[in-house]
């Protein structure tokens, strides 16, 4: 192919685009025009008439609720470990339960070796037994036959102190040295006198070594004697003065009986006791350390550990989410905060049982604010029936609490709540109800085109205009079975709102097929259709406005 060729083929070809897009251009604008010409002539009221419902204001209850959701959590945990065993120092020997299990409070849940603990709590309770009976005989008052028993005790250490005391053993022994005195000084005479015989030869060397021996008798019995006597006369004492203490005592004996029971004696026992009791709980601590028991009825959720491992920190943990009452931690904005209050009613429901609802109360509200993405909440404790204990932990609650009710009062379904030029009010089947209403919102909306002046021809061609399009609204608005009607409102709940002003019973209010049809998704996220009607600018035109509501 030449290079001209090339030319006339890509111009050729620019050519055909051009005109397709041309066509294509056309097509529309007559499209658009029809669908306006359609729109306009052939939306007559009883066309119109098949895009709406009619309902019946009616009386009844409503109830104000703020909706929040949360996430289901026992009311009880705890975390379960042998940390009171310190001395024990040993593995674990049993563990009676598993994940999962049903568990009383009281019962068993593992246990550790107990038989030096054991021990220790039966010499514990002997120590405490023997200070008991100390205590109790320290209370007690003696008989008439202890107190004579005791008189007679004093009597006679009386008497032996007073025999200590006349000390016939020293006089016997004093006697019996003045005895072995005189024998000395009798063989001391026979020896002298037996001497000079012997030099003079009157006697024999026999008699006088007799005589000699009998003197150095006498000396020996003499100075035996004289040792005996100190002796005794030492003993003597010692025999005075034990006589005396036992007197004594016995005298202070008889005194306690005859006055009653010491208070200091008793102080000390009852010390004793306390001691010994101390001592026992300690050993049942000690023993009770080593049996790890469930404090509260619940359910086994955590087992970390084994038989014969050392036992850590968090071995066993439970909770009571088996019960009938759980909790629900739910996040209230700040503007809906201040509405709620403690003891008021909630009702729960949870995908995972959609035809289920399920009651509780409001618990507590937490003073600290939490702030996420610049959105201020705060945490609400709720609790929650938990019917056949189909809950359970960490389930997403879809949460609604009742703030009031008003009874017997005017309402209308919230999906009929409207919102023109900033007013909230429904649209009033034409012939019921407020004329009146109905006509000022037209006349409102007919004012606001005429009560500009014309200042400039530029000016008088847009009034112009938009005086054509406010008598078209008006012709259609007349041709219309319906006008909107400003309402006053107080209750807000997801499904109908109270009306105060502006409507009575009876009367007949007019709701766009779309709106209604879309009501749930509407009234889940707390929102109010606004906008228009058919034949009124608004529905099926576009221009619909949604308001939200922090109801």
């Amino acid at each position: 192919m030449t290079q001209s060729e090339k030319k006339r083929t890509l111009f050729s070809g620019a050519r055909n685009s051009k005109k397709k897009w041309i066509i294509v251009g056309l097509a529309v604008a007559v499209i658009a025009g029809g669908g306006v010409f359609g729109y306009r002539t052939l939306l007559t009221p009883e066309r119109a008439q098949a895009a709406y419902q009619v309902v019946t204001v009616k009386r009844g209850d409503v109830s104000e609720t703020v909706l929040a959701s949360g996430t289901v959590q026992a009311s009880k945990r705890s975390s379960l470990s042998f940390s009171d065993a310190e001395d024990a120092k040993d593995a674990i020997s049993t563990i009676q339960v598993k994940i999962g299990d049903h568990v009383k409070a009281g019962q068993v849940l593992a246990t550790m070796d107990d038989s030096v603990a054991k021990i220790q709590v039966t010499n514990a309770q002997a120590n405490l037994l023997s200070a008991q009976a100390k205590l109790e005989d320290a209370q007690k008052r003696k008989s008439a036959a202890e107190i004579s028993s005791l008189q007679a005790a004093v009597t006679q250490a009386k008497n032996e102190l007073e025999l200590a005391k006349q000390n016939i053993d020293g006089q016997k022994a004093t006697n019996d040295v003045a005895k072995a005195k005189a024998n000395l000084d009798n063989a001391q005479k026979t020896f002298d006198s037996q001497k000079k015989l012997f030099e003079a030869g009157a006697i024999s060397q026999t008699e006088y070594d007799n005589a000699q021996d009998a003197l150095e008798q006498a000396k020996r019995d003499y100075n035996s004697a004289v040792l005996t006597a100190g002796q005794t006369s030492s003993q003597s004492g010692v025999k005075v003065e034990q006589a005396l203490a036992s007197y004594q005592t016995a005298q202070e004996a008889l005194k306690e009986a005859q006055e009653g029971p010491d208070s200091a004696t008793i102080l000390a026992a009852k010390a004793a006791v306390e001691q010994a009791k101390a001592e026992l709980q300690k050993a049942q601590k000690a023993l009770n350390a080593v049996t790890l028991r469930a404090p509260m009825d619940g359910v086994i959720v955590q087992l970390n550990g084994n038989v014969g491992e050392i036992p850590g920190n968090d071995f066993i943990i439970m909770d009571n989410s088996n019960s009938g009452e759980l909790e629900v931690l739910a996040q209230i904005s700040q503007s809906d905060i201040g509405k709620v209050k403690e003891g008021l009613p909630v009702s729960f429901t949870t995908s995972s049982y959609p035809d289920e609802t399920f009651t509780g109360k409001v618990k507590l509200i937490y003073p600290e604010a939490k702030t996420d993405s610049g959105v201020t909440s705060y945490d609400v404790l709720l609790s929650v029936t938990n019917k056949d204990s189909k809950l359970k932990i960490g389930m997403t609650m879809n949460v609604t609490i009742e703030l009031g009710t008003h009874k017997d009062v005017l309402y209308v379904p919230a999906y009929a709540l409207q919102t023109q030029n900033g007013k909230d009010g429904v649209y009033l089947m034409s012939g019921s109800g407020n004329s009146a209403g109905a006509e000022s919102g037209a006349t409102e909306q007919s004012a606001a085109g005429k009560s500009e002046a014309k200042p400039e021809a530029g000016a008088e061609r847009q009034a112009g205009q938009t005086g054509e399009r406010t008598s078209a609204r008006e012709g259609r608005m007349a041709s219309m079975p319906y006008q909107f009607v400003p309402i006053k409102i107080g209750f807000f709940a997801a499904d109908r709102v109270e009306v105060l002003e502006g409507l009575k019973e009876g009367d007949r209010v007019v709701v766009p097929i779309s709106t209604s049809t879309s009501s749930s998704t509407s009234n889940q996220n707390g929102a109010r259709m606004g906008g228009g009607m058919p034949g009124l600018g608004g529905f099926p035109g576009g221009g619909g406005v949604v308001q939200m509501r922090g109801r």
